[in-house]
């Protein structure tokens, strides 16, 4: 059969398709392209778009004790209420110090092992810390994420974190929390 594209009466077309073909058509490229989107990841190489990654984070480091109070008081540095917490690869050296009775309690920094030329905190690698002051298991006291060197300065020992004003006087033995946590 020829096809005379001049003649208007003519109705054959090579490129007709019929309506069910069509669909058909559409069907089976609108079925790849849903199946391309949702495929999963194979061997570490996705078709689905990549979108923002979860990170990466090292689980929290927590330490925590209870400061002992005999007869109203700390006792101070040297005493059993001084701590050498080891955190990761970083310390937090402290004691508790001071009585009720005369509202003096505080927290200071300890003399850590190793002699006058270490600190007393230093932060895990890719850590920053902060402690809590808890009675029972509600904190009463949160000193909000401490730098390293702690408050800006090293120090070997001796240097009140915790101030009295800021120290939740009038309790009993006093249990602590420290938390490290990836930033």
């Amino acid at each position: 059969m020829t096809i005379d594209p001049t003649d208007p009466g003519d109705t054959s077309d090579t490129t007709d398709v019929s309506r069910r073909e069509a669909l058909r058509k559409a069907a089976g490229i609108g079925a790849v392209a849903g199946v391309a989107w949702a495929a999963p990841a194979i061997n570490g190489v996705s078709v689905v778009p990549g979108f923002a990654e979860a990170a990466s984070s090292q689980p929290p480091i927590t330490a925590t004790g209870t400061a002992t109070k005999s007869v109203g008081c700390f006792s101070g540095a040297g005493g059993g209420d001084q701590f050498l917490v080891t955190l990761g690869d970083g310390w937090w050296h402290f004691y508790f110090q001071g009585c009720s009775l005369g509202s003096s309690e505080s927290v200071a920094l300890a003399d850590p092992p190793g002699g006058p030329s270490a600190n007393a905190y230093k932060a895990p690698t890719n850590y920053h810390c902060r402690m809590e002051l808890l009675n029972g298991t509600t904190p009463v006291y949160d000193t909000g994420w401490v730098s390293d060197p702690i408050n800006g300065i090293a120090d070997t020992g001796g240097l009140i974190f915790i101030g009295t004003s800021a120290y939740p006087n009038g309790y009993g033995d006093m249990n602590w929390r420290i938390t490290c946590e990836t930033f």
